[in-house]
């Protein structure tokens, strides 16, 4: 039996990956264009997480304020984890890092206590992710 080569990818090398992708597309301005199977040209601009603008969704938001940082997944749930700890709750970094993936992806929103520990975390106003917030919540 021949040796077999096993290429593992982490969640933070996929990260790492994509935020390379990105920093590649940030510095070119013009959008980037990428071929489909058929040899067609694809506008990739559109699932990129840039740019500005009020119609961008919760996810894309979350995702553009981590990666301003060069965060990873793992990295703003290891800092939502400690602003939780240090306030009496309690978190887990495994179901954290799992919520984070779902919000950026548009399977889940946060509840009032996730959208106010992920704006500690980043440090922005709850408004700034694009989400209501509870005038009676009591941070």
């Amino acid at each position: 039996m021949g040796d077999a080569v096993v290429t593992m990818f982490t969640a933070d090398s996929a990260e790492l990956a994509h935020q390379d992708r990105h920093a590649e597309l940030a510095a070119d301005p013009a959008p980037a264009l990428r071929t489909g199977g058929d040899g067609s040209a694809m506008d990739s601009s559109r699932d990129e997480g840039y740019g500005a603008g009020p119609g961008l969704s919760f996810g894309r938001r979350l995702r553009r304020e981590r990666m301003r940082r060069r965060w990873t997944q793992l990295r703003l749930a290891q800092r939502m984890r400690q602003i939780a700890v240090n306030r009496g709750g309690t978190a887990e970094l495994r179901s954290l890092t799992v919520m984070i993936s779902k919000w950026e992806n548009g399977l889940k929103e946060p509840n009032e206590y996730n959208r106010h520990l992920l704006a500690a975390a980043l440090g922005i106003p709850v408004a700034d992710l694009g989400l209501p917030e509870d005038p009676d919540f009591c941070w």
